[in-house]
C-alpha cells in the first residue's frame, strides 16, 4: 500500500489516504509540481498538486533531480554552527518522477470537489 498525505490549505489540516500499487502504476511518469485528478484517491471533483514524497527505503524526492531512480548529490549545508558553515556532504535523494518504489506522496489541494474530506473513504471489506 502507498500512502497519500493530502494537505488542505483552507483548514490547515492534512488527510491520509491509502491506495493500491495499481493506482501508483497509473500515476507513473508524473513529476513533482504536476496537477493530478482526485479520482485516484476516491475524491471526484478534486484536483491536487504533487508536492513531494519519499521512496520505500526512505529517500526523499527532490524537485530539481529529473530522474526516476536514486542519486547521491554533493550538497552544501549552511545550517548549524558558525564553525561548520559551508560543509559539503554527499546525500542520497530520489528523482522528481513517480515510479514503482514510491511509499508516500505529499499532495496539496488546488481545486475542491463536492464531497467533504472529513467523510471516511468507502473501503471494500472483501479485498485482502
Amino acid at each position: 500500500m502507498v500512502v497519500a498525505v493530502i494537505a488542505d490549505r483552507k483548514t490547515g489540516k492534512t488527510y491520509k489516504r491509502e491506495f493500491s500499487d495499481e493506482v501508483l502504476g497509473s500515476m507513473a511518469g508524473r513529476k513533482l509540481g504536476e496537477e493530478i485528478d482526485g479520482i485516484f484517491f476516491d475524491m471526484p471533483g478534486y484536483k491536487m498538486k504533487i508536492a513531494g514524497g519519499s521512496a520505500r527505503d526512505g529517500f526523499p524526492m527532490r524537485k530539481d533531480l529529473p530522474i526516476m531512480g536514486k542519486k547521491r548529490l554533493l550538497i552544501v549545508y549552511d545550517k548549524g554552527e558558525k564553525a561548520k558553515k559551508g560543509i559539503r556532504k554527499r546525500v542520497t535523494f530520489r528523482g522528481n518522477t513517480i515510479g514503482s518504489d514510491i511509499a508516500q506522496l505529499n499532495l496539496v489541494i488546488t481545486q475542491y470537489g463536492t464531497k467533504s474530506l472529513e467523510e471516511p473513504v468507502s473501503e471494500d471489506k472483501g479485498e485482502q
